[in-house]
C-alpha cells in the first residue's frame, strides 16, 4: 500500500503550471487551425444559442398581446453596422520612400476597404471592414443581447440593407414572436417588402429622396376625394381659397395585420373627414403585389387586377407600416439607439479602436468573441436579478 492515500506528486517537468497563459505562438496556432475553419459553424451554433437565450431572458415573449402600433421594445429586433478603422494604414503591399527610395512592404488588410457612413447628406468616409450587429434588449439596464452579427462585404447601403434582411429573416425563424425590426434609412422598399411578408414590422425613417405620388381618387360621395401618397402614408389633396393645394395626412384608425406562414398582408384603416360624413378606407401598405399575387381573377368581369409592379407603383417604397410622421413612430424609432450603444461598446473593446486582426476569417473569431462576452454579462445580470428577486420574495 502507498504511505500516502493521496498518491504521490507529479515530477517537476510533468506537473501543469496553470500560472502560465498560452503563449502568443499557441494562441495563433489555435487561431488559424482551430477557430478560423469552423468560422461558419461557430457563427451558425452562436445564432441558435443566443436566440433560446433571449427567449429565457423574457425577450420576444409569446404569452403577451402585441400592439401593432405600439410594441415593446422587447418584442422588436435592432440592427445596423459600423466600420472599425482597418489595423493597418497600408493601402499598398509595396511602397517606395521618396525621400530615400527605400522600398517598403508594409502588411495590408485583405478585407478593409472604403465604406460611407452617416447617411447621404453627411457622407463620412472610412476605410476599414463593415460588420452588422442585431440585437434585443428588455427595460433593464445590461439586458441586451447581440443575436446576430455578420460581414457586409459591400460598400454600397443596398448591400447593408440586403444583409441586415437576410439576419432579420433568419432571426424570425428561431424567434416567431419577434414582431419587427428598427432600422435607419438603408432599408428601403424591397427590403421593407420581405419583411412585411414574413410577418414583421419595418420601422425606419423615409428616405429624403422619396417624394408624394399620386395614388387614387375615390368616389365615396358625391365630392369624391383626391389621395396621394406623402411621408410614409396616404394624404388627401385639399385646395385653398388662394387656389393652392396642401396635402392634409388622413387620419389612421388602425393598422391591421393579416399574418400567413408564408406571406401576410398589411393594410390601413383610414377615417377620411367629409362634410357628408366621415368615410371610412383600407389601404395596402407595406407590400408592393406582384403578378404572383393577383392571381384571384374578379368575379363580375373575368379579369385579373393589375399589380403594383405592372403598375410601376413601388408601394413599400411610398407607404410604411408605422409612418415617419406619427406619435407611434416618434415613440418605436428611440430604440434604434440601443444599436449605437453596440457600436461603442465593439469600438471600445478594440486596442486604439482599430480592428486586432488581418483578414476577414480571422476578423470573424474576434467579434464572435466580443458578441459572447456581451451575452454573458447580460446572462449573469439576469441571473442576479432573478436571484434577488427570489430572495425578496423568500423575505415577503
Amino acid at each position: 500500500m502507498p504511505d500516502d492515500i493521496f498518491g504521490d506528486p507529479l515530477p517537476e517537468q510533468g506537473r501543469p503550471n496553470r500560472l502560465n497563459a498560452p503563449s502568443r505562438h499557441q494562441f495563433q496556432d489555435a487561431v488559424d487551425k482551430l477557430l478560423v475553419p469552423s468560422s461558419d459553424a461557430l457563427e451558425e451554433a452562436f445564432r441558435s444559442y443566443a436566440a433560446r437565450q433571449a427567449l429565457e431572458q423574457g425577450l420576444f415573449p409569446s404569452g403577451v398581446p402585441k400592439v401593432w402600433s405600439r410594441p415593446e421594445r422587447r418584442q422588436l429586433l435592432v440592427g445596423d453596422a459600423t466600420v472599425p478603422r482597418a489595423i493597418s494604414k497600408a493601402r499598398k503591399s509595396a511602397t517606395v520612400d521618396e525621400s530615400t527610395g527605400v522600398l517598403r512592404n508594409p502588411r495590408v488588410d485583405p478585407a478593409a476597404r472604403v465604406y460611407y457612413e452617416n447617411g447621404e447628406k453627411a457622407k463620412r468616409e472610412v476605410r476599414g471592414t463593415k460588420w452588422f450587429f442585431a440585437s434585443g434588449r428588455s427595460d433593464g439596464y445590461w439586458t441586451r443581447l447581440i443575436l446576430s452579427f455578420a460581414y457586409v462585404a459591400g460598400g454600397e447601403y443596398e448591400d447593408e440593407a440586403a444583409v441586415a434582411e437576410r439576419q432579420f429573416t433568419m432571426l424570425k425563424d428561431v424567434l416567431p414572436d419577434c414582431m419587427g425590426v428598427v432600422y435607419d434609412g438603408a432599408l428601403r422598399g424591397i427590403h421593407r417588402d420581405a419583411l412585411a411578408r414574413r410577418g414583421m414590422l419595418a420601422i425606419n425613417k423615409q428616405h429624403g429622396s422619396v417624394t408624394p405620388v399620386f395614388y387614387e381618387h375615390i368616389k365615396l360621395c358625391r365630392s369624391g376625394h383626391e389621395l396621394w401618397c406623402n411621408e410614409g402614408r396616404i394624404a388627401e389633396s385639399i385646395s385653398l381659397d388662394d387656389g393652392t393645394r396642401i396635402l392634409a395626412p388622413v387620419p389612421i384608425t388602425k393598422l391591421e395585420p393579416r399574418l400567413g406562414i408564408t406571406k401576410s398582408r398589411w393594410y390601413h384603416v383610414l377615417r377620411i373627414a367629409c362634410r357628408h360624413g366621415d368615410h371610412t378606407h383600407r389601404v395596402p401598405v407595406g407590400i408592393t403585389t406582384t403578378p404572383a399575387d393577383r392571381a384571384l381573377r374578379q368575379a363580375g368581369s373575368g379579369k385579373r387586377p393589375k399589380s403594383d409592379r405592372e403598375r410601376g407603383f413601388h408601394r413599400a417604397e411610398l407607404l410604411q407600416q408605422i409612418p415617419q410622421s406619427t406619435l407611434a413612430h416618434q415613440l418605436v424609432y428611440p430604440y434604434r439607439a440601443d444599436s449605437e450603444s453596440v457600436h461603442a461598446q465593439f469600438d471600445q473593446s478594440l486596442w486604439n479602436r482599430r480592428m486586432v486582426a488581418y483578414g476577414m476569417e480571422r476578423q470573424k473569431v474576434f467579434v464572435l468573441g466580443f458578441s459572447l462576452a456581451q451575452n454573458a454579462t447580460s446572462h449573469q445580470i439576469h441571473l442576479e436579478g432573478r436571484s434577488n428577486a427570489q430572495t425578496v420574495s423568500g423575505l415577503a
